[in-house]
């Protein structure tokens, strides 16, 4: 009896110490994980907002960029990251996530506008499931550098803020490439962005330049 509730007893301590161990080690790599995410999210704020430290060899580094040059606040629900310049109190742009349905399933983006909130400064596309090769190509930089310097505004009528031509056919100030063969994607990607920067210019503009 007694060598019996000695081995139930030696199991459990075993048990036990091994579910502890996996406990530990779960709890430090889902705390990597989520440390890596916020280092990611960062560099691409720093990047669309056109602020140095995206690169920064370190996450340290990175970090102490994003820290020091961006704030995070909430405007009617929606998370917007204020930018700014070297003295810490002149606002240089505001990004915010734009998101909405690709081909193949949510693509989301990063995207950032000057204080005047009338011309895109940077657009990063970093989760999407379109096809490699073809929508995928939404991260290239020959595609999302089509976006800087884009002027925005409320729509008007029919007109839309931004329209995506064939590959190879835009022309206008308001008019980009599409890619080559990805039809749906850039379709898609067309009719979230002249979404998210309506809802952006209408609802977010004003309230966003009287607390900044």
């Amino acid at each position: 009896m007694t060598k019996r509730l000695f081995s139930i007893a030696y199991m459990f301590s075993l048990t036990l110490v091994f579910a502890s161990v996996v406990s530990v080690v779960k709890l430090a790599s889902e705390e990597r994980i989520e440390a890596n995410q916020r280092i990611k999210l960062q560099r691409i704020i720093l990047g669309v907002l056109g602020i140095p430290g995206r690169d920064a060899a370190g996450p340290a580094d990175v970090d102490r960029a994003f820290e020091t040059r961006v704030k995070r606040i909430e405007v009617k629900g929606r998370v917007v990251y204020v930018g700014y310049e070297d003295d810490g109190r002149t606002v240089s742009g505001y990004a915010f996530p734009v998101s909405g349905s690709g081909f193949w399933g949510p693509i989301h983006a990063m995207m950032a506008v000057n204080p005047g909130a009338d011309r895109i400064m940077g657009l990063a596309f970093y989760k999407h499931s379109e096809t490699p090769g073809l929508g995928a190509r939404i991260t290239e930089e020959w595609f999302t550098s089509q976006f800087r310097k884009l002027r925005i505004h409320p729509l008007q009528g029919e007109k839309k803020i931004l329209t995506i031509k064939p590959a190879g056919t835009a022309r206008g100030p308001d008019e980009l490439d599409a890619i080559t063969g990805a039809t749906g994607t850039s379709r898609a990607v067309e009719a979230f962005m002249n979404r998210e920067i309506e809802h952006f210019f209408r609802e977010l503009r004003v309230p966003l330049e009287k607390r900044t």
